[in-house]
Order: structure tokens, then C-alpha cells, then sequence
């Protein structure tokens, strides 16, 4: 933070003095445009909605951003609010954590890294 006082915070003109989230996203949310129109969109927002044309979690967006992931998520929120944006939230799978089938899957995808 500046100790100008007249000079605003970053955080703050990114954010348009939004402190909080009206939507509860998850850093691994998925982020699809809805309206790919950004006509008085703030550049973060913009870039949001231009990114996510697929679908883009939010860990990835906030990094792509360089924001950190709260701030990104009171963007998305705001986009979310204008339907310019929805959000595909994870869904908690039925498999046990101790599914063998499960555990394979997941021995070959880390030896395919």
C-alpha cells in the first residue's frame, strides 16, 4: 500500500470497493462466459470473460491475473451477478476413497506425469 494517501490501493480500483462475494465459488469452480459482449467491463473483468470462453477454473484465472484467488473470486462473483458468466461447481463423487479401481487411476496418471 502507497503511503500517499491520495493514491487509491490496486486492490481497490480492481475491485470497484467490493469487499465480498454474493456467490460461493471454490478455487477449483469452473468459469464459462455466457455473454462474450465486455462493453463497461474493468480490464480484469474483460480478461475473465475473454478467457473463459472455455471453461477456466478459478485458481487459474486469478492466476493469469496475478490477483490472488479472493479477489478473483469477487470479480467472477460480480460477473456471475450480470449472467456474463456461469459457474460449474465440483460435484462429490460416490466413489469410496478407498475404491482399488479409483487408486489405480490415480497410480497411472501421476506415472504418466
Amino acid at each position: 500500500m502507497s503511503d500517499d494517501w491520495d493514491v487509491p490501493d490496486r486492490s481497490f480500483v480492481v475491485l470497484g470497493g467490493r469487499t465480498s462475494c454474493a456467490h460461493e465459488l471454490d478455487a477449483v469452480s469452473l468459469i464459462v462466459t455466457e455473454r462474450d459482449d465486455t462493453a463497461g467491463l474493468g480490464l480484469e473483468e474483460a480478461a475473465i470473460v475473454r478467457m473463459c470462453a472455455s471453461p477456466t477454473g478459478v485458481v487459474e484465472i486469478a492466476s493469469r491475473l496475478r490477483l490472488p484467488v479472493g479477489m478473483a473470486q469477487v470479480l467472477i462473483s460480480g460477473l456471475l451477478d450480470q449472467s456474463r458468466v456461469t459457474a460449474r461447481h465440483p460435484h462429490a463423487t460416490s466413489a469410496s476413497p478407498h475404491d482399488a479401481a479409483l487408486l489405480r487411476k490415480v497410480l497411472v496418471g501421476l506415472h504418466h506425469l
